[in-house]
């Protein structure tokens, strides 16, 4: 298989008309798109993830079957018995090595220069993943049903869900993998001690969404639906019974190796999973929850909430099985974005008061902020949006379209 594919997702047209004298004076025509930002797209398509030059609006490469590092530096792709790294600026190819026993296998977990590759989700005893570092594969084979999650930066330590029981799993437990030592261990608490042996918090619901705050090495991690949840501080304190938490945000510091959970109150984690979606800019930590409008702010300094406030549902509380579409977050320029459904909202950062609501012409795929500009997925659209106004600066398809993931400036 080529390492990937180029074709263009915007393709520009036009038929000239020639009116006759007698035929009625030619409409003024709208103004002509503003060009776009010197800027790349990545999106998640039917065909794997794209690539989108946004100056030229065009589909630069798609790369079927990958995953990006949380960094969005390197890109992943597991096909054929292969393991191909791409460098994610430029789409040169990194690396193309050979690994065994990938015929059903998946990227798991990556970072910069590392990569842990494994079977997909299901009941087993014992787990083999093989771990990619400067670009050498070795085995490992772990006792319990583990999938690997995320990595230090220098990739000296790998977290991985520890699913139990093993071979009917309903819930798991977070866990750090020590690359050198080649020990499994338990995370620290957010004052650097060491959780002690069965006293990992287990978690009983689904992990909706992560974001990583690249500037402090953190990944918060959405879960919701944790009735049976029982945080790591109550089993030190003798605490049996569960607080009725039904959601949290699982924050992982991914060097120094500690974790904490920070409640969210209810309604948070009765809706549907989807309907929930977070974000994190400079020092906040935002969770919106589009089945009641329901949004929190935190500080990502003290993990305390600071703020809650009501913006508007967009989400059906009770949707029909099988329903489709989900809730999206970005932060950026002092302002909060929500979508889902066909709606837009916007709100001031620092104090959640609603200040727009603006509507899409298709179900919301995305949002990603630039610098100047909003970027809001619209069915197959990509559109490109004035943050304080709404007003349409272009648009783009991109078909197959299913979440915008990440977007960035360029130099140009």
């Amino acid at each position: 298989m080529a390492p990937y594919t180029r074709r263009r997702a915007l393709i520009l047209g036009g038929a000239a008309a020639v009116l006759s004298a007698c035929a009625a004076p030619e409409r003024p025509q709208p103004p002509p798109a503003k060009p776009g930002p010197s800027g790349r797209l990545f999106a998640d398509t039917a065909a794997g993830l794209a690539v989108v030059d946004l100056a030229g609006g065009t589909v630069r490469a798609t790369y079927p079957g990958t995953v990006a590092d949380h960094r969005w530096t390197r890109l992943y792709q597991l096909h054929d018995g292969h393991l191909r790294t791409y460098r994610a600026a430029d789409g040169a190819l990194v690396d193309d090595l050979p690994i065994a026993r990938t015929s059903s296998w998946q990227v798991k977990a990556v970072s910069s220069g590392v990569a842990a590759i494994g079977p997909p989700p299901g009941p087993r005893a014992r787990t083999t993943i093989t771990l990619v570092t400067g670009g050498r594969p070795r085995t490992l084979e772990l006792g319990g049903n583990i999938e690997p999650e995320a990595f230090s930066a220098d990739g000296s330590a790998m977290y991985v869900l520890d699913r139990l029981p093993p071979r009917a799993p309903d819930r798991y437990r977070v866990r750090v993998y020590d690359v050198a030592g080649g020990m499994m261990g338990a995370l620290l608490t957010r004052d650097k001690r060491q959780i002690p042996p069965g006293q990992e918090e287990e978690m009983h619901g689904q992990g909706r969404q992560a974001v990583l705050d690249p500037a402090q090495n953190i990944l918060y991690t959405l879960y919701t639906h944790q009735d049976a949840h029982l945080h790591t501080r109550d089993l030190a304190a003798g605490r049996d019974l569960s607080p009725g938490v039904h959601a949290f945000v699982h924050v992982l510091h991914l060097d120094q190796r500690w974790a904490y959970c920070l409640d969210l109150p209810a309604p948070f984690g009765l809706g549907p999973p989807a309907a929930h979606t977070l974000a994190v800019q400079d020092a906040r930590l935002y969770v919106f929850d589009a089945s009641t409008g329901r949004v929190v702010l935190a500080s990502t300094k003290d993990l305390t909430i600071t703020r809650t406030g009501l913006l508007g549902r967009l989400m059906s509380p009770t949707p029909a099985p099988g329903g489709s579409g989900e809730a999206f977050a970005v932060a950026g320029g002092g302002r909060l974005f929500l979508a889902a459904g066909r709606r837009l909202l916007v709100s001031d950062g620092a104090t959640l008061a609603p200040q727009a609501a603006w509507d899409l012409p298709g179900q919301a795929r995305g949002l990603a902020y630039l610098e100047g500009e909003l970027l809001a997925g619209a069915g197959e659209q990509v559109l490109r949006l004035e943050p304080r106004t709404g007003a349409r600066l272009g648009a783009m398809t991109l078909t197959g379209l299913r979440a915008l993931r990440h977007a960035e400036r360029t130099a140009g």
